[in-house]
């Protein structure tokens, strides 16, 4: 019981520090996660502890025990579809790639977009690639430029790596991955 209020306290104090953090970083998520599963263990602890001293019953322990695991399980499985996410490079999540193509053929003297591809990088950070094709005499600075806001102010993409060219090429017809 003590070691489980001790355990408590202190995972109570390190959950404080890591909310914030939680949000923005996978990592600080996973720290933030791992923190919580054992504030729970430490509760498991205390409960099991009361109750195993209140019943003689040592099956509480293996209960609570059991109880833990499945939580942390849980929390794992969450994590790990987000890491998987960044891994494999998927679209961000409630991004719609038909959007992002709308947007950026509407910037002015863009005629088509292809060889898209948004995802994201690292917690917080999309990123994305595209072909745009270009109107005959269209400046191509003033288009990356505006292309690049409106990328970032609608879609959260703050880096994105545009090719620019007069008619699509052959080999890159695909919109995304």
């Amino acid at each position: 019981l003590v070691v489980g209020a001790i355990g408590l306290a202190v995972n109570l104090v390190s959950m404080l520090l890591l909310r914030a953090g939680a949000s923005e970083s996978l990592n600080l998520k996973g720290a933030y996660f791992e923190v919580v599963a054992d504030a729970a263990g430490s509760v498991g602890v205390i409960v099991a502890g009361l109750l195993v001293a209140a019943t003689g019953q040592p099956l509480w322990d293996t209960a609570v025990a059991v109880a833990i695991g499945v939580f942390v399980a849980v929390r794992a499985i969450a994590l790990g579809r987000q890491v998987l996410a960044v891994l494999g490079q998927h679209v961000p999540e409630g991004m719609e790639v038909d959007q992002v193509v709308a947007d950026l053929e509407a910037v002015p003297g863009v005629d088509g977009v292809h060889d898209l591809h948004v995802w994201t990088l690292t917690s917080g950070m999309h990123v994305a690639t595209a072909h745009l094709v270009l109107d005959a005499g269209t400046d191509a600075q003033a288009v990356l430029a505006e292309a690049q806001s409106a990328l970032a102010t609608r879609h959260q993409i703050e880096h994105a790596t545009l090719q620019t060219e007069t008619a699509p090429t052959r080999q890159c017809h695909e919109v995304n991955w």
